[in-house]
């Protein structure tokens, strides 16, 4: 997710070296709780700590002088295009921690793997018979239905169209 740029920003202020590191500690350590609430679903939570960030980091600032600014201004960029992106996905957010506990997959990266392999083995440019776009992402739905159990041998699946 996009907290990983926020962690790189904020390293990238520990890279220039602060005389007063307290406040930047702190955000730091906000910053990993974040990830924490955002695994276990808590996303409005990890909002308002995302909004809490700016006074700490503005802080930092002021603490110790202007060379600091352009690195913080990333930060808080990052923190705030993190906190548009919960405010526009929060009904597709998934709650990681509840499926991981549930016994549940937290990832589709193995039936994104087969279908990106059928696909790219069908519409290989040198191959005589080609799918169109429409029969490539009926046959990827297809594939993605079979590997997550939606489609059985007594089930009937509709593609959409």
């Amino acid at each position: 997710m996009r907290v990983r740029h926020a962690e790189q920003a904020m390293r990238g202020i520990f890279a220039l070296q602060p005389e007063h590191r307290a406040g930047l500690d702190i955000v730091d350590y906000r910053l990993s709780r974040i990830r924490h609430l955002l695994w276990n679903g808590y996303h409005e939570e990890a909002r308002r700590e995302l909004f809490g960030l700016r006074h700490l980091a503005g802080e930092a600032v002021y603490l110790n002088g202007e060379r600091l600014r352009r690195s913080v201004d990333r930060f808080l960029w990052h923190c705030d295009e993190l906190r548009g992106y919960l405010a526009n996905n929060e009904a597709a957010l998934i709650d990681y921690g509840s499926r991981y506990r549930e016994d549940m997959p937290i990832s589709s990266s193995r039936a994104e793997g087969c279908v990106d392999e059928t696909a790219n083995a069908r519409m290989a440019k040198s191959r005589r018979m080609r799918w169109s776009p429409r029969g490539a992402h009926r046959v990827a739905l297809v594939r993605a239905a079979v590997l997550d159990g939606r489609l059985g041998h007594n089930t009937s699946f509709r593609a959409a169209a």
